[in-house]
């Protein structure tokens, strides 16, 4: 029954595994449902929103909009806050609005998080506006509800403005200043700060503040109180500041203001009637009272001006004022200097004076009259003449070239304009003018002609009042005798005594000048003419067979017989012309002449000038002379011959080229731009026209005419590109005669170094920069005279921006180096050549040179930073920059070794020995290998090679080395591996050993039998048990090798280096094992055997 009731209850449980499922899924679709319903966000509808069942949308309250400031006006950087009271039982949301537009965003607005309160933190007259706030419900729909509005208006604060109390602003120490400060608002409660150049003020006891600020009282004022002042005004409450009001400067003077009284007229002397202002000027003009004093005592009078009516001397004295100002302490100021006034009781009658003081005056004169007022001044003049007023107020009357109607009688009187006071009229002058006289000049002597040595006598007269007369005397206009007597005398006339006389009289008393008189002739003979002698030709030199004229000419021209004289002895002749042969030196010497006429009593004129007369016999040679004086010309030069008679003139000259005759008669011969065809012999010759006398040929000049060369420059330095700050030499030449010429060099065109130079032929450049590059050229200039070359060749001067790149390259470029491998390291520079290669290996100059550094087999030592730089120059070495640096790291090249593959168990079974090439501690893919027998490669390539008496009956020395495709691509080779009699050793050791072990393991077996079998003796005393198996360590003795052990390993055959054996020296001993080879011990290795003490006996060997 259990059986069949099974799988009906199985199929229950299922049925309400299956109910319970769907009830969790209807159960969640209805959860979904109801939250979908109450999503008031949601942008889609459900069917119900479209049945005409839909719920009324939401009605919020309005809203009430309170702000919680008690002030209706709001200044910059106050707050508002503003609440917005609603009371629903639902949730609300509110909005703000600003003049009905919504309110956005910024930094001066803070709404809370339910956004019921807003806070405005106003920042200029654009926050304000009309604010409302806005509601609405949160669960949709719902209306909305807008409050009333509430204004804000936003002022800027106000600018408080400052007024000065007193009436001025430049004040002295101890007076007393007042500022008030206010400002135009209807918000009360504002109080006041005061500021000095910005810097707040305290109330103290002479910076004297009211209650809340307004006022400012300084007193006294003092230096420190100087500056400019402003004002501030602050609402503390609410905690609202204005700017600074407008300044008032206030200047404090540290000495009282200077007075200066002035005094009009200033007129030195007054007198009775007149009256006088004085004005009192202060330096500082504001709100004075003035005082005035006359000698010490107070007057009436609070002005800056005095004014007095003089009465009599009563009112002369001392004038003095003071400036006061200020109501309680009144501010005083020192007295102003005094003003002395000067009173003359009676009214002053004028002088007049006359220049000049005459009684009778001349057509032409000048006169002047003054008129004077003793001791007084500030006087005006009226002038009258003859009772008739004349138009003139100076206190002089002049007349300039005066007239006869300028006579008359004259007086007058002054007048002061300010004060309209007169003087008395002055006494009267009478001026009586007539016209000047004209004198007359008579001879004395009676006769108008005279001769030398005579007297002469003249006199000139007036027709009236001569007496009062001086003359002068004039000979043809030139005055000969100034004014001092009315007589002129000749005591010894001569010829520059003639010509037309004349005279003019001077008054004695004053500068009154007549005209000239009628002219008088007089005519004065010379009794001794002058003589002059000339010669025709003028030459210096004369030479025989020329002939000369001398000429003798008088002044006076009048029946004259000449005499001649040659060295003072006479010559035939009577006119006035000598000619003379020259027939030789005879013939020169002094020539004179002179003239004589009459016959009782002859007159004879002295003797003229000499002539001298020189004389040479032989015929000249003329030199000829060039500039410039040079054997070698160049074309284009100018050059110039001067063919020359010593010490004679007069010639004109002939020339000759190449016999040739030239067409010029000067006695120089130029040629300009000389060609080749000017070149030749050239000389000449001398002649005079005026004798037909011709010289000898001059010397010849022979003239060589070459084309002008053209430097060359070279550059001195090797290499025609340089680089910044190195030296630069360049050299200009000419082919031949170099040291004859001078040059100057050229940058593109441009010249960049004079003629002369002291630097001669060369051009250096000490420190190159990029702007020395370019086309060079040269031109050469001859020392001696301005020949010029055009410019050579250009070179080529290229000046890089930047030093030199130098790189350094490793060839193979391998990271990792292994002893025995070369590498090549190449120092390259990018430009240039004529370079010195420096090497550093980690900081440290190598002594090595070249641009290639070769390491043939590289060592560990050789690890290290490798870098290079270039120079080059002597006297200035110009160095690159470093190149980069290249590591080099070098390990230490895997070494083969060789190990014996041929085990102690196959010695019995093999005739061959097998060898293996492996390299240890190493994780290379060795590919290959090569052997070597007694250092001859045999034909072997594989890991292991084997040794059979055929192929090696004698027992060699074995070496191997392997190889790679990767680098390392070959290892160092193996130590060498001697095979001598090795089977055989192998075979006796392995013997002996076997018998060593069979009779180790009889004993054994023959000590267990004997404990097994032996019946005890059942004493309780047993004997000690004798070790009859000692331990090898009992056994030892000493450490000397066993010669049995060098017997079989053959260590002679396959001994190390020295340094090998150090370390696998062997010792016989019984704890050590039996050492053989080194390549032995690997074997042994390999094969696992050892021997080992167990119990202290040797037990086996172990593979």
């Amino acid at each position: 029954m259990s059986q069949l009731r099974h799988p009906v209850s199985t199929c229950a449980t299922r049925a309400a595994q299956w109910k319970m499922w769907l009830f969790k899924v209807f159960s969640v679709i209805y959860a979904v449902a109801v939250c979908a319903s109450e999503d008031n966000d949601a942008t889609t509808y459900s069917y119900r929103e479209s049945e005409s069942t839909a719920p009324p949308p939401f009605e919020p309250p309005v809203p009430v909009l309170e702000r919680t400031s008690s002030w209706s006006d709001v200044f910059s950087s106050e707050k508002v806050v503003l609440e917005c009271k609603a009371t629903s039982s639902s949730e609300l949301i509110i909005t703000w609005k600003k003049d009905g537009s919504p309110l956005g965003s910024g930094p001066n607005l803070s709404p809370s998080p339910d956004k019921s309160v807003l806070t405005i933190t106003a920042s200029s007259t654009q926050d304000s506006g009309n604010y409302t706030c806005v509601v609405e419900g949160k669960k949709k729909p719902s209306q909305t509800k807008e409050s009333g509005p509430v204004e804000i208006t936003v002022y800027d604060p106000p600018t408080p403005g400052l007024q000065l109390q007193t009436a001025w602003k430049d004040v002295f120490e101890g007076e007393a200043v007042e500022f008030r400060c206010h400002v135009v608002s209807s918000t009360p409660g504002w109080t006041f700060t005061w500021h000095r150049n910005k810097q707040q003020l305290q109330n103290n006891p002479v910076e004297i503040i009211n209650g809340n600020g307004s006022s400012l009282k300084i007193n006294p004022v003092r230096q420190t109180h100087k500056g400019s002042y402003t004002c501030k005004a602050h609402l503390t409450s609410r905690g609202v500041n204005s700017g600074f009001s407008s300044e008032v400067m206030i200047q404090v003077s540290a000495e009282k203001p200077t007075l200066t009284l002035t005094r009009d007229p200033e007129y030195d002397v007054m007198f009775a009637g007149e009256a006088v202002t004085f004005s009192c000027a202060i330096s500082v003009q504001s709100a004075w009272t003035y005082l005035w004093y006359k000698d010490g005592s107070q007057l009436p009078g609070s002005s800056d001006k005095l004014k007095v009516q003089i009465r009599g001397t009563a009112d002369q004295g001392s004038y003095t004022c003071k400036a006061t100002r200020g109501q309680n302490s009144a501010f005083n100021t020192d007295s102003s200097a005094a003003k002395q006034l000067k009173v003359q009781q009676n009214k002053p009658k004028p002088t007049i004076t006359q220049q000049p003081d005459a009684e009778k005056l001349y057509v032409g004169e000048n006169v002047s009259f003054e008129c004077k007022v003793e001791n007084s001044d500030g006087w005006s003049y009226d002038w009258y003449k003859d009772e008739a007023s004349i138009p003139n107020n100076s206190n002089s009357l002049k007349m300039e070239g005066l007239v006869l109607l300028n006579g008359g009688v004259y007086k007058c009187k002054a007048k002061r304009e300010k004060t309209g006071f007169n003087t008395e009229f002055s006494d009267q002058r009478t001026v009586q003018i007539s016209e000047i006289p004209v004198p007359t000049l008579k001879l004395v002597t009676k006769w108008p002609d005279v001769f030398p040595t005579e007297s002469v006598n003249m006199i000139c007269e007036m027709q009236t009042d001569s007496a009062d007369w001086t003359y002068a005397f004039y000979r043809d206009g030139t005055k000969v005798q100034h004014y001092n007597s009315d007589n002129l005398s000749i005591t010894s006339a001569s010829t520059s005594d003639g010509g037309s006389y004349s005279c003019s009289g001077k008054l004695k008393s004053r500068d009154v000048y007549s005209t000239k008189g009628s002219p008088l002739n007089l005519h004065v003979d010379a009794e001794k003419p002058t003589l002059t002698l000339t010669r025709d030709p003028e030459y210096d030199v004369m030479f025989a067979g020329e002939a000369v004229t001398f000429s003798c000419a008088i002044s006076v021209q009048s029946e004259w017989t000449y005499l001649w004289y040659i060295n003072g002895s006479k010559v035939t002749g009577s006119s006035d012309k000598l000619k003379v042969q020259i027939r030789g030196t005879a013939d020169q010497g002094s020539y004179t002449c002179k003239a004589t006429r009459g016959q009782n009593s002859a007159f004879i004129i002295d003797s003229s000038a000499a002539k001298q007369l020189k004389v040479q016999q032989n015929k000249p040679k003329p030199t000829i002379t060039q500039q410039p004086d040079a054997k070698k010309l160049y074309v284009g030069e100018n050059v110039s011959f001067e063919c020359k008679v010593e010490n004679s003139d007069g010639w004109s000259y002939d020339w000759y080229k190449d016999e040739a005759s030239i067409p010029n008669n000067s006695n120089s011969l130029k040629m300009k731009g000389l060609v080749l065809l000017n070149g030749g012999v050239y000389k000449c010759k001398a002649k005079r026209d005026k004798t037909g006398f011709n010289t000898e040929f001059s010397d010849q000049r022979t003239v060589q005419i070459s084309e002008i060369p053209v430097p060359t420059l070279k550059l001195v330095t090797k290499w025609p590109d340089v680089f910044p700050t190195e030296s630069v030499n360049m050299s200009c030449e000419m082919q031949k005669d170099s040291a004859d010429w001078t040059y100057a060099f050229y940058r593109d065109g441009t010249k960049v170094q004079h003629y002369n130079s002291d630097k001669g032929r060369n051009l250096s450049i000490t420190s190159a920069s990029t702007s020395d590059g370019g086309n060079y050229s040269c031109s050469g200039k001859l020392k001696s005279r301005d020949v010029y070359s055009t410019k050579g060749s250009p070179l080529n001067l290229h000046v890089y921006d930047a030093k030199p790149t130098v790189t350094l390259e490793q060839n193979p470029a391998h990271n990792l180096m292994h002893s025995e491998d070369s590498v090549s390291l190449n120092c390259h520079v990018n430009v240039s050549s004529g370079w010195t290669y420096l090497w550093y290996k980690d900081g440290s100059k190598l002594d090595l040179s070249g641009s290639k550094y070769n390491i043939t087999s590289v060592a560990t030592k050789d690890s290290g930073s490798y870098k290079c730089k270039v120079s080059r120059g002597t006297e200035r070495v110009f160095y690159s920059s470093y190149s980069n640096k290249i590591k080099l790291n070098v390990e230490e090249r895997p070494k083969a070794s060789i190990v014996l593959l041929t085990g102690w168990s196959d010695v019995f079974s093999t005739d061959s020995l097998s060898l293996k090439c492996e390299v240890k501690e190493s994780t290379h893919n060795w590919m290959h290998y090569t052997w070597f027998k007694e250092g001859e490669r045999i034909d072997s390539f594989n890991v292991t090679h084997t040794v059979t008496p055929s192929n090696d009956p004698d027992q060699s020395t074995y070496t191997c080395c392997a190889h790679a495709d990767e680098r390392p691509l070959y290892s160092k080779s193996s130590d060498s591996f001697k095979t001598k009699n090795l089977l055989l050793k192998r075979r006796v050791l392995l013997s002996i050993s076997g018998c060593i072990v069979f009779g180790i393991a009889a004993v054994l077996i023959g000590c267990v039998a004997l404990r097994v079998f032996r019946k005890p003796n059942g004493r309780d005393d047993k004997m000690e048990e004798v070790n009859l198996f000692p331990t090898m360590a009992e056994l030892k003795i000493t450490d000397v090798p066993c010669p049995l052990v060098e017997y079989i390993t053959d260590a002679s055959l396959n001994a190390p280096a020295k340094e090998e054996e150090e370390e696998n020296g062997t010792v016989c001993s019984e704890t050590t094992p039996l050492p053989i080879t080194k390549q032995e011990d690997q074997a042994a290795t390999t094969d696992n055997q050892e021997t080992t003490e167990t119990n202290g006996g040797l037990s086996s060997f172990l593979k």
